[in-house]
């Protein structure tokens, strides 16, 4: 954990920092979160548990909602340490993976209107001979593939590649063929999340739509919330406010110890795939998709069945009936099932989580790289643990042992990089007397 604030700032800033320039509403004593906190504690609840992680803290903003509106919202912390920036309503964040919601629900939405068939083969919807690497060209990849993250493509060495400006290519199309990558595994195979096949969903969207991927996101899901203050083209030419305000945020690592500090500066590139993570945005802006996606009545579609349907599960883990995927929203199995998608930049880490059933919901954004400790541990605060699901009896006696050597499908399995498969991806897992597993 990390390191917050010269001592130049003085108590009173730093008091300012941590206490909480929040709001919340009054009339939800009533009501309780999974984990069983009543929602009238939860403010007061995530103000403890970022006290007591200051240390590591260098701007964490959150809101907690339902479907009913907003619940709390916190800003913690400073968006720039060196100059005594707090961070507040106005600070964007990188959005990073986070931003392939935007992907799904425009899929959905055009799965509503007709336009896509999530069990169609996409070459259906793509200029003839645009892909180009299939191994197992006669198996049929679908839009719930690419959801799901099992198409079989492999990574990508360029998808996140490192552009100035200037070196962005001119459109979706150019940029998902100059990033083609092979596909590796059999369709279904495999979960092999992938930049990749995210890219060319949402390029099939342009496709199907007839309109270009920033165009349809504002046209269909950033005006229709008012989200003005949320970019999702690569250089942030499509919102000039956002573009200004980036540059004012600096990005960070920080722990107890504070010789493992670092410190990035704006730390800002341009995602050549940038459907699959180059939002930028407020806090208020994430928080208005989140709580649109579990309103009564949901804004993004003209039917609930098409939210309904997804939520609903695509992929599992194994031969269970546990959720793995629900049309390209991540489940997490905590006390309660969860869906949502984080997301993690060189500079930020940003999380949307929220419970299908009950539709209290939270939103989370840091200027940190890779932080866990806020983007995860304050959902399981609010939703409990796996272990806390009624009916859950552990089950380590009677459990199949897993013992053997695993590695990574996110990697480079074909072409001049497959060696990098094998480098730090390589994971050996021993079985324990006690049930518990080594690695």
């Amino acid at each position: 954990m990390k390191m917050l604030i010269a001592a130049a700032t003085g108590a009173v800033l730093a008091v300012m920092a941590f206490a909480p320039q929040a709001s919340v509403l009054a009339d939800t004593a009533e009501k309780q979160t999974p984990s069983g906190i009543c929602y009238s504690e939860v403010g007061a609840s995530i103000d403890d548990y970022i006290a007591e992680r200051e240390t590591g803290l260098a701007s964490c903003e959150v809101c907690v909602f339902d479907g009913d509106g907003e619940i709390y919202t916190g800003y913690y912390g400073y968006s720039n340490i060196e100059d005594s920036v707090l961070a507040d309503g106005e600070t964007v964040y990188e959005w990073a993976s986070t931003s392939k919601i935007l992907v799904w629900v425009s899929v959905m939405q055009q799965v509503e209107r007709g336009n896509i068939d999530l069990d169609a083969d996409i070459r259906k919807y793509l200029p003839d001979g645009f892909l180009t690497k299939l191994q197992y060209p006669d198996e049929k990849i679908t839009m719930v593939n690419l959801m799901c993250h099992n198409a079989g493509f492999q990574e990508s060495m360029y998808e996140n590649q490192e552009a100035a400006p200037g070196d962005v290519y001119g459109s979706l199309e150019e940029a998902v063929r100059a990033c083609e990558c092979y596909q590796a595994f059999h369709v279904g195979e495999y979960t092999a999340y992938s930049n990749w096949s995210t890219a060319l969903a949402a390029y099939i969207v342009e496709c199907v739509s007839g309109t270009d991927y920033v165009t349809y996101v504002h046209e269909n899901i950033f005006n229709p919330l008012g989200m003005d203050h949320t970019s999702i083209d690569p250089n942030q030419a499509d919102n000039p406010w956002v573009a200004a305000k980036r540059q004012e945020l600096m990005c960070y690592e920080r722990y107890g110890d504070p010789a493992y500090n670092q410190d990035y500066g704006v730390c800002l590139y341009a995602v050549q795939l940038y459907p699959a993570g180059a939002a930028i945005g407020t806090l208020d802006d994430l928080y208005k998709l989140g709580q649109a996606l579990v309103n009564e009545d949901c804004p993004l579609f003209e039917d609930n069945a098409t939210r309904d349907l997804m939520f609903s599960a695509t992929s599992y883990y194994g031969d269970t009936d546990i959720a793995k995927n629900c049309h390209g929203l991540w489940a997490q199995q905590r006390k309660v099932m969860t869906l949502g998608h984080n997301g993690n930049s060189a500079g930020c880490t940003t999380s949307l989580e929220f419970d299908p059933v009950s539709g209290l919901g939270i939103a989370i954004m840091t200027n940190e790289s890779g932080e866990t400790a806020f983007t995860n541990g304050i959902p399981v605060m609010l939703y409990g643990e796996y272990t806390d699901k009624e009916g859950f009896e552990g089950g380590a006696a009677n459990a199949v042992d897993i013992s053997g050597t695993y590695y990574c499908t996110r990697s480079l399995c074909m072409g001049s990089g497959a060696a990098t498969q094998y480098m730090a991806q390589v994971f050996p897992l021993a079985a324990n007397d006690d049930g518990s597993y080594s690695t």
